[in-house]
């Protein structure tokens, strides 16, 4: 089995700027996503594993480098760079560049940068879940959602307010089970990822996380509560703990 990981992350961010080259721990957020790949490779030695950094940020660059020379490097085209642009487009580009260097992919696995909370097994269910269903072009990590679209989420249009997904619920325990996608993990099908810029035009496949390991990294407020939580979290993961251990053996 051939996987590539693709690690993308832009210079600068409109939202929290250069959030992507942020410390935790006294580590780059970066290396968090590379040790999770170096501790599955060692795991599962019958799948080859290579690593894509997708970026504009000679400092990325730099750090990714640092922990791990072997990973490939995509230049970010500018045409990529802007916050139109979907993350699959670019995930797409860098998979496209290594195999017109004549690499082979089973499976493309994209790591979000700013996701240091998660566990190898999380990766592990997320790749033998899609192993097991190739049926599904997409797998994808989610959380059990806060809000319900058909019980408490509203929307407005022009002076008319309504629930989202129109309904007569009379209790939350009576909805359908939805998710929130937190964006941290996703497992494209080459063949799917070559012709689509939108992955619900495939078929999909999910796989579920605890929400507290995902905290969306939006702004420096964000950012200061994941530095005060990491070290509970860690306190109470042992996979966490590996990961933490493996980044200050280095």
């Amino acid at each position: 089995m051939e996987i590539l990981f693709t690690i993308c992350g832009r210079a600068g961010s409109k939202g929290f700027k250069n959030k992507n080259l942020k410390y935790l721990a006294g580590k780059p957020l970066v290396h968090f996503a590379l040790a999770m790949i170096d501790i599955y490779q060692q795991k599962h030695p019958e799948h080859n594993c290579t690593t894509c950094l997708n970026t504009d940020s000679n400092e990325l660059v730099e750090l990714t480098t640092k922990l791990n020379p072997s990973v490939k490097i995509v230049e970010r085209k500018p045409e990529l760079a802007t916050d139109t642009v979907g993350k699959i487009e670019v995930i797409r580009d860098s998979f496209l560049q290594l195999e017109r260097e004549d690499n082979i992919f089973d499976l493309i696995i994209d790591l979000d940068l700013t996701s240091p909370l998660r566990e190898v097994s999380n990766l592990e269910e997320l790749i033998d879940e899609h192993l097991k269903n190739l049926d599904k072009d997409v797998y994808f990590s989610v959380v059990s959602a806060r809000r319900n679209p058909y019980f408490n989420m509203v929307k407005r249009i022009e002076n008319e307010v309504t629930i989202v997904n129109k309904s007569r619920y009379t209790s939350r325990q009576q909805t359908p089970e939805v998710f929130e996608m937190n964006a941290s993990m996703y497992s494209f099908k080459p063949e799917f990822l070559k012709k689509s810029n939108y992955i619900f035009d495939g078929q999909c496949g999910i796989i579920k996380m605890r929400d507290y390991l995902i905290l969306d990294i939006d702004s420096e407020e964000d950012f200061k509560w994941l530095e005060f939580l990491f070290p509970k979290f860690l306190e109470d993961s042992s996979e966490l703990q590996d990961i933490y251990n493996y980044l200050y053996r280095r």
